[in-house]
């Protein structure tokens, strides 16, 4: 576990369970393996060094076995609600990113991925723009520490919101009922999982942003070094500790196939690696300040072959700081309708409102944004107690005949449990406010360094790439590498069950 992680430091945690729910498994493999050779009864002492001994009738002892907890077991685990920052493990560390590093070097391909808000993050930290903190970081992971590609995470939320808003537009088409919501968020998931499966029909099976990178990364390396996709180590920086779970799922088609992500690092952690690697950024900063190449160009020299308009990756889209689903979901259909436009529908906090495409008065579809959650737990409850009609139904005709919508909804507040589509996000504030973002300057309050991160965020250069050249492309992509679209977008979600044998025995472990 990063020595820098703690519950004060999250703003995203709910208390965990009591206690580590995972049962001791044994194994009869003989002595040391938690199963007597006898037959007999055996006690468990604790020596002097604080290890646990099974001893025999017979007077022999044995060292047990120490028990070890993997992001897999986080994922089959009960014990926990949310907030894997508690339980994780050294596989997702910048400390084994450099294990990998020293021990793989040369026996893999080191690639990179970066979220926007990471990108940020790093800016207003270091006092850069966005475009020099990513030459900064294709210096650093390119000439510091060895990588061969680096990329941001563009493409892939183009894919993800794309096949989003198309699920969205079939499934209001089907007449089903009640809002689909957004899975980009691995806490949220984890704690629907755990928490509510009954809500688990609800969420969309589309990957994160993440995952899509690292499935079209990994194989267009592959291609260009003519290596297995197993030869390939992917790094994706997130603004969350979350996202570490969420790149230790198994793939549904293939449970036992070579992660897309590798490992996961926050911006906080990055930090951590180059102070304990002894890496003199004002010296990388210096050196980039005085480099003249664009940065289309570096751009387009350290995305791997057949990446398709490496700037892409690096641009923005409109809408939240968490990727903008519920507004691109709008705009794809706002395109479809001439005239209509977009129209917020603010809530009792900033973390909580409404998008509505509206044409002369008539709703012509909704979307909502829903971020903490105090707001996540209000919408379950919604959503388990009470209406689940389509925001646009009977109640919008209503107020479309007495031609004032837009005045009784700013009344009323918005109606997020009745939208086509809700994006999620368990942090206050979205994806731009992880709780793996960079905290400011104790001079800088929280809320001030967020309205900063913001800013900057929305500053950033919009995509122009239309939604059905990312479709083609990502046919094609499938095509030419024989994957599945279900392997290539989709995701699965499974109700966490509690225990319920009560021979298991829980580990003493309290996170």
């Amino acid at each position: 576990m990063s020595a820098i992680l703690s519950a004060d430091d999250l703003n995203d945690f709910i208390t965990p369970g009591v206690a580590c729910v995972k049962p001791v498994e044994s194994v009869n493999t003989g002595r040391g393996s938690g199963s007597s050779n006898t037959g007999g009864p055996v006690e468990i002492q604790i020596d002097s060094q604080g290890h646990a001994l099974e001893v025999e009738i017979d007077g022999t002892s044995s060292r047990l076995q120490e028990a070890q907890i993997s992001l897999a077991d986080c994922l089959a685990c009960s014990g926990c609600i949310t907030s894997a920052e508690e339980v994780l493990v050294a596989q997702h560390s910048h400390k084994e990113l450099i294990n990998a590093l020293k021990q793989e070097q040369d026996k893999k391909i080191f690639v990179m991925s970066i979220s926007h808000q990471s990108r940020v993050s790093l800016a207003l930290a270091l006092k850069l723009t966005v475009e020099q903190t990513d030459k900064l970081l294709v210096h650093l992971f390119v000439n510091n520490l060895g990588f061969k590609n680096v990329v941001g995470t563009g493409l892939g939320r183009l894919i993800s919101t794309d096949v989003l808003s198309q699920d969205i537009i079939q499934n209001k088409q089907t007449g089903a009922k009640g809002p689909v919501l957004t899975s980009i968020c691995p806490g949220w998931v984890l704690y629907a999982e755990k928490t509510h499966p009954h809500i688990l029909p609800r969420l969309s099976t589309v990957k994160s942003p993440q995952q899509i990178t690292g499935c079209i990364l990994k194989r267009l390396v592959s291609k260009q070094y003519g290596c297995g996709s197993d030869k390939v180590y992917h790094l994706s920086i997130m603004p969350c500790f979350d996202k570490k779970l969420e790149a230790a799922r198994p793939e549904d088609e293939q449970p036992n196939e070579t992660p897309d992500v590798d490992c996961v690092i926050t911006p906080r952690e990055l930090i951590q690696l180059l102070q304990d690697e002894k890496i003199n950024i004002d010296q990388i900063i210096s050196e980039i300040e005085h480099e003249q190449t664009p940065i289309e160009a570096v751009y387009e020299r350290y995305a791997p072959n057949g990446w398709p308009d490496a700037q892409t990756s690096w641009l923005n889209n409109e809408g939240s700081s968490s990727g903008g689903y519920a507004y691109q979901y709008l705009l794809h259909l706002q395109k479809q309708h001439t005239g209509a436009e977009i129209q917020i529908f603010n809530g009792r906090n900033p973390d909580i409102y409404e998008l509505r495409l509206i044409k002369r008065g008539e709703v012509m579809a909704s979307a909502g944004v829903v971020n903490g959650f105090k707001n996540i737990q209000n919408l379950v409850r919604k959503l388990k107690n009470g209406s689940t009609k389509v925001g646009g139904g009977l109640a919008a005709r209503r107020r479309a005949r007495a031609g004032q919508d837009a005045e009784i909804g700013v009344d009323q507040g918005p109606q997020v449990h009745k939208c086509d589509l809700v994006e999620v996000m368990a942090c206050p504030g979205g994806c731009i406010n992880g709780g793996g973002q960079i905290s400011g300057p104790t001079e800088i309050g929280t809320k001030e360094w967020l309205k900063e991160l913001t800013h900057l965020y929305t500053g950033m250069a919009v995509n122009g790439l239309e939604n059905n050249e990312a479709a083609n492309w990502r046919l094609q992509f499938e095509q030419e590498y024989g994957i599945s679209d279900t392997r290539m977008v989709r995701t699965r979600f499974k109700a966490v069950e509690k225990p319920t044998d009560t021979t298991s025995i829980a580990l003493g472990s309290r996170w």
